[in-house]
């Protein structure tokens, strides 16, 4: 019976880090360019309200505006 229990012990604890980050993830949204937007972060916080993040992820080019904010409830995460 031990080795039983302690077989359901990893599976559990995976279960249970993977809900939380899951949860503490968030929505994710594209602004635009950067070379247009010129203050992503500030974009972001004016959309999305003041827990949001903003970052320009320099994939090429002037790079792409990228917003992380909180879901609303009502949305699913990513």
């Amino acid at each position: 019976m031990a080795k039983t229990a302690s077989s359901l012990v990893l599976p559990i604890i995976f279960l249970v880090m993977f809900a939380l980050v899951e949860q503490n993830m968030g929505c994710m949204a594209v602004l635009g360019s950067c070379g247009v937007i010129s203050d992503c972060s500030g974009a972001c916080i004016s959309r999305f309200g003041p827990q949001a993040r903003g970052y320009c992820d320099r994939d090429g080019g002037s790079g792409t505006c990228v917003c992380v904010y909180p879901c609303p409830a009502d949305k699913p995460h990513m």
